[in-house]
């Protein structure tokens, strides 16, 4: 059964699976590790200068508006819209600044031969993330099923069509741009037939909110970002390298798509009535570690066999990255963020996130010096678990809510244990 909460998990999952697809698509293509590495270099830049302000902004929506009267809630998403599309405007020419004045880490984007095309694609396409979100707090379930169904689908419709006609990626990244001019516009008609004003009271009550939100997503996003950066600057700029990393840098896109969208789509109600919301959760986390585990299980086992035949023998090299990464599966399952802020501990997040970065930083530069991209992989885990640990200690501290709350415990710890076990057969 489609229920909304399910739509933006299924809008989640094909998010992340569309990236993957752009993985295996290019090389399928004969695109060499230079262009792809050019083309995944674009895609850090443009999550570098979004991500934060867009996941913070999104959370604190979702915790504001049940809060506000009918009569101001539409007014509410309005404004969203504007304000989304002037720090679009006001990123952008940071970004354009950067490159310009080539700061450090910014001088190889110029060479790009695609790059303006994808900034243009970045401007338009991050106002238009705010659609499915629209739509699930307005309860406009019938626009909701047919945007959250369809709109990766399309997109990659969108992007892989250019391409099949004339195998440049700037004929692509026009067809992504296209799409996104669809979703803005389609914004901008739900809205020219109503009567909306600035209301600077309701805006300011959301950004303040979602201020330590969108600090917490800063610093825990920084994560991939800093890894991008140290693999750059230690291999001065190749191509061929960073795109070996990206590769086995990646996480299995259901995990993400899936606990993304139910950590946003339970706040609702968590805020509306804390037990029942968490038996909620915990009923849905049970369904997903029964789905999710499984599959990261077999994915383990043969690795070795599905990933050359899935993005070619050309990265080989990055399937021990890989492994190391499908570990996040044990940690990402674990919904401490979500309840921490339904619970208004929004700053709480924004220090375990700062705490999380630290630990980032300093395991990356040692992983990466002692051994290699692996090690940047064992970083990422170290960080995570220790983000999670924290959440659990303080929910449990502050509130009582211990693991046993999220998720059935003894499945998640037997699940776990196979996966781990997996790795070493297969080592």
């Amino acid at each position: 059964m489609w229920t909304p909460i399910r739509l933006l998990q299924f809008f989640q999952l094909s998010r992340h699976f569309s990236v993957l697809f752009y993985a295996f698509f290019l090389p399928f293509l004969g695109f060499s590790k230079a262009e792809i590495g050019s083309f995944e270099l674009l895609q850090i830049l443009a999550f570098s200068f979004s991500f934060f302000w867009v996941s913070g902004l999104i959370q604190g929506l979702m915790i504001v508006y049940p809060s506000l009267p009918d009569k101001q809630k539409r007014n509410m998403l309005y404004n969203a819209f504007l304000f989304f599309i002037f720090i679009s405007f006001i990123s952008l020419t940071i970004l354009l600044i950067c490159i310009y004045l080539k700061f450090p880490g910014f001088q190889y984007f110029s060479q790009i031969s695609f790059l303006w095309i994808f900034l243009i694609y970045y401007l338009v396409n991050t106002p238009g993330q705010l659609v499915e979100y629209v739509l699930f707090l307005e309860d406009k379930y019938k626009w909701l099923k047919i945007f959250c169904l369809i709109s990766f689908p399309l997109q990659i419709v969108f992007f892989s069509v250019p391409l099949l006609l004339f195998n440049d990626l700037f004929w692509g990244i026009a067809g992504l741009l296209l799409w996104s001019v669809v979703r803005c516009v389609f914004l901008i008609f739900h809205y020219h037939s109503g009567y909306f004003l600035l209301d600077k009271k309701i805006l300011f009550k959301w950004i303040g909110y979602s201020i330590p939100l969108l600090f917490s997503a800063l610093v825990g996003g920084l994560a991939s970002v800093i890894n991008a950066a140290l693999v750059q600057y230690n291999f001065s700029g190749n191509a061929d390298v960073f795109a070996i990393y990206r590769y086995g840098a990646r996480e299995l896109p259901f995990v993400n798509g899936l606990f993304e969208g139910l950590g946003i789509g339970i706040i609702s109600s968590l805020v509306t009535n804390l037990q029942n919301g968490l038996i909620k959760l915990k009923n849905n986390t049970r369904t997903l570690i029964h789905l999710i585990f499984p599959i990261s299980i077999f994915l383990m086992l043969f690795v070795n066999i599905w990933f050359p035949l899935l993005f070619s023998s050309q990265f080989q090299e990055s399937i021990p990255i890989f492994k190391i990464f499908l570990f996040l599966v044990i940690l990402r399952i674990i919904p401490t963020n979500a309840v921490i802020n339904a619970l208004g501990n929004s700053k709480i997040l924004a220090i375990i996130g700062l705490l999380e970065l630290i630990v980032h930083i300093c395991c990356s530069i040692i992983g990466l010096k002692w051994f290699g991209l692996i090690g940047i992989a064992y970083a990422t885990c170290a960080a995570y678990f220790f983000e999670k640990l924290v959440g659990l200690v303080f929910l449990k501290w502050a509130n009582k809510i211990s693991m046993h709350h999220l998720l059935p415990f003894g499945w998640w710890l037997f699940y776990s244990i196979l996966l781990i076990g997996s790795y070493f057969i297969n080592f």
